[in-house]
C-alpha cells in the first residue's frame, strides 16, 4: 500500500525510485503515466433528510437500524428522506416530515443544526430539528428507544448522526 500511495501514483508515478521498476510491464512499455485508466468518476448524488431531536423528560428517541442495509444495527435519530426538490423545507413540509417519522407532531419543533455528510457518491443535508412537547397532542412516538444524554455516547452511532449527538 506504501507503494501505491508514495511511488506508484496515478499521477505522477516515481519510476526512478521504484523498487520494482524492473518488473514493471507498464514501466518497459513506457506507459506507467497512462495507468490506472479509471475512467469517469460517477456524478455525485444530493440526498436531504430531515432527522428528529425527540425530547421529553430528559431523554432522547433513537432507534436502531436493521441488518441487511447501509449501516446496519447502528442507532440514529428518527429521520426520513425529502425530496430534492424540497431541500429548503417549510414549516408546514416539517410537521407531515415529523408525522412520516415520529407517527405523531410534536408541539414545538425548531431547527437545530444541519449537518453536511458524504458516503461514497451521495453528499447527504441532514436537517436537524429538536422536536418537544409530545403530551400536548397526547401521542408519545413510541417506535425506538427513550434513553438520557449518558446512555446516547454509549451506543454506536451511524456517523452523521453521531455529529448531532455531539452538539446536544
Amino acid at each position: 500500500m506504501e507503494l501505491g500511495a508514495l511511488i506508484c501514483t496515478p499521477k505522477q508515478p516515481r519510476c526512478d525510485k521504484c523498487p520494482l521498476a524492473a518488473h514493471c510491464l507498464a514501466f518497459r512499455q513506457g506507459r506507467a503515466d497512462k495507468l490506472p485508466n479509471l475512467g469517469r468518476r460517477t456524478r455525485a448524488t444530493s440526498r436531504f433528510f430531515a432527522a428528529f431531536v425527540a425530547r421529553h423528560r430528559g431523554r432522547y428517541l433513537v432507534r436502531q437500524r436493521p441488518g441487511g442495509i447501509v449501516n446496519a444495527h447502528l442507532w440514529e435519530f428518527p429521520n426520513i428522506e425529502l425530496a430534492p426538490t424540497v431541500a429548503k423545507v417549510p414549516a408546514s413540509g416539517l410537521k407531515e416530515a415529523a408525522l412520516a417519522a415520529l407517527g405523531t407532531i410534536p408541539a414545538t419543533l425548531e431547527r437545530f443544526c444541519t449537518i453536511k455528510h458524504s458516503i461514497t457518491r451521495y453528499r447527504i443535508t441532514l436537517e436537524a430539528l429538536q422536536a418537544t412537547g409530545f403530551r400536548a397532542n397526547g401521542t408519545l412516538p413510541s417506535e425506538g428507544v427513550w434513553l438520557s444524554l449518558p446512555q446516547l455516547r454509549r451506543l454506536p452511532f451511524a456517523a452523521a448522526h453521531k455529529k448531532i449527538l455531539n452538539q446536544l
